[in-house]
C-alpha cells in the first residue's frame, strides 16, 4: 500500500484532477468557508473593540546659539531634536509627571489611568513627524473617546511645560488634543480573511483525502500502482429514461 501511495504521488496532478477534487469535494470546502467566515464575523463585531484616536500639533525649535529667537532657529539641531521627541512623548519620565498632574480631573480617568501600566500607556502613545516640517503629531488611542482627548491633551501639555533641559522652551503647541477619530480595526477586512482562510483550510483537507485515498483518478496511475495493464475504459454517460404513453 506504502509503494502504491509513493508512486500515486509521484504520478502528479493535472489541472483537471484538480479540478475534479474541488469539484467533488465543493460541500467540504463550502462549509469550513462558511463557519471560518463566520467565526470571524462574529469574533470581529462582537470580541473586538473599537477604538478611538485624539490627536495634538506640536511644533520643535531650536533656536540659535545666542538664544535669541529673533535671530532665527537651528535647523540641524531641531531636526536632531525632532527625531529624539519620539522616545521622549513616551518615556516614563512623561508618563509619571502625567500621573501626579492635576490636568486629568474626572474621577474615572483618573481611575482608568491608575489601571494602565507604563506599558501599556506607551501602546497607546503614537508620535508621528516629518522630514519637511518641524511639526510633531502626538496621538493617543483608547476606547474611551474622551479619555483619549484627555490624556492626548495631558501629554501635549507635560510635554510643553517640562523642565528636562535639553526639551525645556523648545516645545510650542501648535493645536489642542482634537475630537477622537474612529480608529478601529477593519472589521471588513477580518471577514474577508475569515473566508478566504475557510476556503484554504477545506482545499487542503480536501486535497489532504485525496492524497491518502485508495482509488485512482486517471488510467495511467491505475497502470502505475496495480503493474497491470488497462484494457480498457468504461466511459460515463447518463441514462434518460423513456417517457411512458
Amino acid at each position: 500500500m506504502d509503494l502504491e501511495l509513493q508512486e500515486k504521488q509521484e504520478s502528479g496532478m493535472s489541472l483537471s484532477d484538480i479540478f475534479n477534487i474541488v469539484k467533488k469535494s465543493w460541500i467540504l470546502i463550502s462549509v469550513f468557508t462558511v463557519i471560518i467566515g463566520g467565526l470571524a464575523g462574529v469574533f470581529a463585531f462582537t470580541m473586538v473593540d473599537n477604538q478611538y484616536k485624539s490627536t495634538s500639533e506640536v511644533l520643535v525649535q531650536v533656536p540659535t546659539a545666542t538664544g535669541n529667537p529673533d535671530e532665527g532657529i537651528n535647523f540641524t539641531d531641531t531636526q536632531r531634536l525632532i527625531q529624539t521627541a519620539a522616545e521622549f512623548v513616551s518615556s516614563d519620565n512623561i508618563i509619571n509627571e502625567v500621573r501626579v498632574s492635576n490636568l486629568i480631573t474626572n474621577q474615572s480617568h483618573i481611575l482608568k489611568l491608575a489601571d494602565m501600566t507604563n506599558a501599556d500607556i506607551k501602546d497607546a502613545i503614537d508620535v508621528s513627524s516629518s522630514t519637511s516640517s518641524f511639526i510633531i503629531r502626538i496621538s493617543f488611542t483608547s476606547k474611551d473617546s474622551d479619555f483619549s482627548q484627555v490624556m492626548t491633551q495631558a501629554i501635549t501639555t507635560v510635554i510643553i511645560e517640562t523642565e528636562v533641559s535639553l526639551f525645556k522652551d523648545k516645545f510650542f503647541q501648535l493645536s489642542s488634543a482634537g475630537e477622537p477619530e474612529d480608529d478601529s480595526p477593519n472589521k471588513i477586512l477580518y471577514v474577508i480573511v475569515g473566508i478566504i482562510g475557510g476556503a484554504i483550510v477545506g482545499l487542503g483537507i480536501a486535497f489532504i483525502k485525496e492524497l491518502f485515498s485508495n482509488s485512482y483518478m486517471t488510467k495511467e496511475q491505475l497502470e502505475m500502482g496495480t503493474g497491470i495493464q488497462v484494457l480498457g475504459v468504461i466511459p460515463e454517460f447518463e441514462m434518460k429514461e423513456k417517457k411512458r404513453k
